[in-house]
């Protein structure tokens, strides 16, 4: 027998009106080694007393004056719920109804009277033993809950927090920018350009250009104004942000920053110099996103180090106007494409499938990139009819290769999802039903959808989702990590892959606690029972160092960019059988 499961280790209380019934259990159980045991002829009493010191078990009686046994069972559990003592009940009923009804309030067995005192004995003993263990496992749960809870943090601390600086990242800063307007508080905004930095990487390597920038990033905030955040918006872009700010202060603190950046900087036997612009802009109940793009727009060129953003700036934001105009109907009007990037095994280097992106080759813009036309389109509502025509074109390519054999069987094609799509009340019916009219599986379609956009309407997202793969269809994250979702959302989610951003793969070869995020998200997804794809591979160390990592398909330049669909399937049927590097 474990220590844990001695009679004298174990608290019993006997509640029975009768106290004849008390003494002669509460005699047999400490003849038989029990040590702590206790007992009450008052049923009003139990409540308190189990609150006071909880018992491991409870012997009570059903039939008894005041509070009969189904009351104190109802008093236990809106008390204790789950975590409440077992319950043994002693009666005379043995009836059906009895039993069912006791049950149901979750006791655990029944004595009957007279009592057996071998029975009694065996039957207590029983309880306990589920019991301990019961709450060892249940102890094992918290702490792992715990210990999920601590990695939730970190992760989400990591997911806005820049490695080398420790500064606010992109995503923690259009947080913060986000709240402040929200608020309707003035902002103030520096873009801050730091020129030369890449010339320090190409020439001095990772190491050094990532020493002078998180030594540019200390020297800034010790000019920084008490309530401004200084913060890492690209890889050589800095961005101070500043509540309640007026413009003559953003530009005293901009030439504040200038002083820092342009001072020579010793590293080792080097000294190191970098040129910085900034551009300033500020507003009030603006998108940060828009907020941040108008410091960027007024970022100067030429002998000027400090720019503002003005009216002039508003030629950009009138090409924006004029992409949006052009862009509803341009499905329609066959100015759209779709070009395919290979997910190639990483394991085998073998094609298993692509991913469909959609470009536009405007008659009056000429070729305008996706990062400029889409959210575009999201912001107009026109990303429905895009997306439409995407899913409708997409799976008529894949039937078109299946019937003529370019494509393996297992060959699955990847559709970027929009928000407003999951939105769409009939979303998952006419996903199924284009994949029907094309006689498709559906196996060979997946979804992508971004962490974010599956914030815009959580519960709707699920149950487009739910409906999709429960036919079979695969569900993806898009740039797991960089979004807003919650694990515990996650595990809710029908999630066959997930798809870590190419932002967590740029300094992995470089830096172990890059690698070591990789690694660590690749172990969750698994956790989470799905695959991982790693988009972005620019090298074969990268596509090396994710297969030891347990990451199983891969995307990037490394590999092919994006293409029209002839050359796509001329790159699949030049290299059919094995992805060898380049070279």
């Amino acid at each position: 027998m474990n220590e844990s499961e001695s009679p004298c280790h174990h608290a019993v209380l006997v509640v029975d009106d009768n106290p004849v019934n008390v003494e002669l259990l509460q005699d047999l159980l400490e003849d038989h080694g029990f040590r702590r045991v206790a007992g009450l002829c008052d049923p009003r009493e139990v409540l308190g007393y189990c609150q006071a010191s909880p018992p491991d078990l409870v012997l009570l009686d059903i039939r008894m004056p005041h509070l009969d046994g189904y009351g104190v069972l109802g008093q236990l559990q809106e008390a204790f719920g789950d975590e409440g003592p077992a319950v043994i009940v002693l009666t005379a009923q043995v009836d059906d109804a009895t039993r069912e009804r006791a049950l149901s309030l979750g006791v655990r067995d029944f004595i009957t009277k007279p009592f057996d005192q071998r029975e009694v004995l065996q039957r207590i003993r029983n309880a306990l033993r589920v019991e301990s263990r019961y709450r060892q496992r249940r102890s094992q749960a918290s702490h792992l809950e715990r210990l999920v809870a601590e990695r939730t943090r970190e992760l989400e601390r990591l997911s806005v927090t820049d490695p080398v600086t420790q500064l606010l990242n992109r995503r923690g800063l259009a947080e913060l920018l986000q709240r402040w307007q929200q608020g309707g508080r003035e902002v103030g905004v520096l873009f801050v350009a730091l020129d030369d930095i890449h010339d320090i990487m190409r020439l001095q390597g990772h190491r050094v250009s990532d020493a002078f920038l998180h030594g540019a990033a200390r020297r800034l905030g010790e000019v920084l104004p008490g309530q401004a955040t200084l913060g890492i918006w690209g890889s050589h872009e800095l961005l101070a942000v500043m509540p309640d700010a007026e413009v003559g202060g953003l530009e005293v603190l901009a030439h504040r920053f200038l002083a820092v950046l342009t001072t020579p900087v010793p590293h080792d036997s080097l000294t190191l110099h970098t040129a910085a612009r900034i551009g300033i802009a500020s507003g009030k109940g603006l998108d940060a996103a828009r907020l941040v793009h108008m410091a960027a727009l007024a970022l100067p060129f030429g002998q000027d180090a400090v720019g503002r953003y003005s009216r002039a700036h508003e030629q950009a934001e009138q090409r924006r106007l004029s992409l949006r105009q052009r862009l509803r109907g341009a499905c329609d009007r066959g100015e759209t494409d779709l070009h395919f990037q290979p997910k190639v095994d990483l394991a085998s280097g073998r094609l298993v499938g692509a991913e469909a992106l959609v470009r536009w080759a405007s008659p009056v813009h000429g070729d305008v990139s996706p990062g400029e036309f889409i959210p575009l389109a999201e912001a107009s509502g026109d990303i429905v009819a895009i997306g439409a025509w995407v899913l409708e074109t997409g799976l008529s390519h894949l039937a078109d290769w299946r019937r003529r054999g370019q494509v393996e069987d297992d060959f699955c094609l990847a559709l970027n999802v929009a928000p407003q799509q999951l939105c769409e009340p009939d979303f998952a019916r006419q996903v199924l039903a284009r994949l029907e009219l094309h006689d498709l599986a559906p196996r060979s379609l997946e979804v992508e959808v971004t962490e974010t956009g599956l914030m815009a309407d959580p519960e709707g997202a699920l149950g487009q989702l739910e409906r999709l793969a429960a036919a079979g269809v695969g569900i993806a994250i898009d740039d797991f990590g960089t979004g807003h979702s919650s694990l515990a959302y996650l595990k809710r989610l029908p999630v066959t892959t997930l798809k870590v951003d190419r932002s967590f793969l740029a300094g992995m070869v470089e830096r172990e606690r890059d690698r070591r995020l990789v690694e660590s998200i690749v172990a969750m997804a698994h956790g989470l029972g799905c695959r991982v794809v790693a988009e972005g591979i620019e090298s074969l160390h990268q596509a090396d160092l994710l297969t030891r990592l347990g990451c199983e398909l891969g995307q990037g330049y490394w590999y092919a960019r994006p293409m029209a669909e002839d050359d796509f399937l001329a790159w699949a049927q030049a290299r059919p059988l094995s992805m060898l590097p380049a070279g």
